[in-house]
């Protein structure tokens, strides 16, 4: 990797877009099982033929938020028309000199240009294959998971769309296009587990990250030392977590509190304390994908969530809106936080001082997580030129995007070769540790069979109860349990 000098305007710039991005709606997908068709794939027996050998293609590619240009032909007129937008921007013009906009691969560029650079990558990789890339903005969240369930319903979908957390849950409904086998087996041997393997269902990869967030423990150091523990020292076990923000919730006397990580009944909170959950050898689901809410791991993981809940404002940690929760914390309110590597350089853009580490494992646990903000490629099962929207997807993880994702400090890059090097190591040591958190048992939220949306609030809910009451967390989650069985129909 030529990794150039970080700048910190471009994790600015992108903060809001990674905030955006992941909790926008609860239906997601999870890898236990399969029901998705084979029929019409990509043949898996080889690799797919280079679109390079045939006429010019133009494929539809949903856009997602970070590396947005506009709608429109991909190409130097809507390259030059975001070039022109950035330069009459007030806010970027002091900072960006018309020079900045000279691409040349490998070079360094401005954090404001990075979704120009990024599209100029695909632009130039998808012309030596004879491709053209048609943008199209369906928008984020719940909008675009409606737009592209209409689409499907219609038989009228882009060749390559985007998505979150319910991306999984069309691969399980056979709507996505299974990668060809060889393309699989690179990303498997060279790719981070989280950048697709939420995206695996049956043995089968439907879908891509080519910057997937996973959440890592984020702490104010000033806050700490003010309780008199040591700021450059990371909590490694719950045990020590809990004692930690106890200390600092003491030390805070109402004006700031020890924190923890964000609880509330909506996706937001589900993808915060979903690793916690995993970690302590519990989960959302079963392994036949059901729910699996009052598993005994689950009931001890929920009363460490309790316990955490005196160390914050009345009501914040439970709070349907998660926004007060994250401003608690950018407003040195708060000391600790669970949450994805946006959190890093939003805090030094804020001033904060900051310290950043694995979320610790509860006694007997095994280290987990869930993606958070991962913006999933994938290929419909009707897209009408499927081999295309593969080199599309194959361009996220070439050398030259994962390299500018690393040089941007936001996200980490997926590429094994690009992050575990020392360079990578050394000029980015936070997303170095958000790369690693990238590896193991991770995980993305389930989709549930029937009544998908009630059975994620019947969650939510029962969490809320039994979190800030002193009732039997045991009782609560049974009555969950009894109740999304209902819904699911078993």
């Amino acid at each position: 990797m030529k990794s150039k000098k970080s700048l910190l305007a471009i994790s600015a710039l992108m903060v809001a877009v990674g905030l955006s991005a992941c909790t926008n709606n609860g239906n997601g997908g999870n890898n236990a099982g399969s029901n998705a068709s084979e029929s019409g794939s990509v043949s898996s027996a080889s690799p797919a033929p280079s679109a390079s050998a045939s006429k010019p293609v133009e494929i539809k590619v949903l856009t997602e938020g970070s590396v947005n240009v506009g709608t429109g032909v991909l190409n130097d007129s809507l390259l030059e028309t975001k070039k022109k937008a950035l330069i009459a921007d007030e806010t970027v013009s002091p900072r960006v000199q018309a020079s900045d906009f000279s691409y040349v691969k490998g070079q360094s560029y401005k954090s404001s240009l990075y979704a120009y650079f990024y599209q100029n990558i695909i632009k130039d990789k998808m012309a030596e294959k004879n491709i053209s890339v048609n943008m199209e903005d369906w928008g984020w969240g719940e909008t675009l998971t409606q737009k592209e369930t209409a689409g499907f319903l219609a038989g009228n979908i882009p060749d390559v769309i985007v998505g979150e957390t319910q991306m999984p849950g069309f691969a399980m409904q056979g709507l996505l296009e299974p990668f060809p086998d060889d393309m699989a087996e690179e990303i498997r041997e060279n790719i981070a587990p989280a950048a697709w393997k939420p995206m695996e269902v049956g043995g089968k990869i439907y879908g891509f990250a080519a910057q997937p967030g996973v959440s890592s423990l984020f702490w104010n150091k000033a806050l700490v030392k003010e309780a008199g523990i040591d700021p450059d020292k990371a909590p490694e076990s719950w045990d020590e977590l809990l004692s930690n923000i106890n200390k600092v919730t003491e030390a805070g006397k109402g004006k700031f509190y020890g924190g923890g990580v964000y609880a509330g009944p909506n996706a937001g909170g589900y993808l915060r304390y979903g690793p916690l959950l995993v970690i302590n050898n519990g989960g959302f689901i079963d392994a036949e994908g059901n729910p699996a809410f009052n598993s005994d791991a689950n009931i001890k993981t929920v009363e460490f969530l309790r316990s955490l809940y005196a160390n914050h404002p009345a009501g914040l940690m439970v709070s349907p809106e998660e926004g007060p929760y994250f401003d608690a914390f950018k407003k040195q309110q708060t000391a600790y936080i669970i949450d994805g590597p946006w959190r890093a350089s939003e805090s030094v853009a804020l001033g904060i001082d900051y310290g950043m580490a694995p979320i610790p494992l509860s006694e007997g646990g095994q280290a987990g997580n869930i993606t958070i903000g991962a913006a999933f490629n994938a290929v419909p099962k009707n897209a009408k030129n499927k081999e295309a929207a593969f080199e599309y997807i194959r361009a996220l993880y070439s050398d030259e995007i994962q390299n500018l994702i690393a040089d941007g400090d936001l996200r980490s890059p997926v590429k094994k070769s690009v992050a575990e090097t020392a360079e990578y190591q050394a000029a980015h040591p936070a997303m170095y540790l958000h790369y690693q958190a990238m590896s193991g048992n991770v995980q993305g939220l389930p989709t549930f069979k029937n009544n998908d949306s009630k059975v994620w609030q019947l969650f939510g809910d029962a969490i809320t109860k039994a979190v800030m009451s002193n009732g039997d967390i045991k009782a609560t989650l049974d009555d969950a349990q009894e109740r999304a069985d209902k819904e699911i129909g078993k």
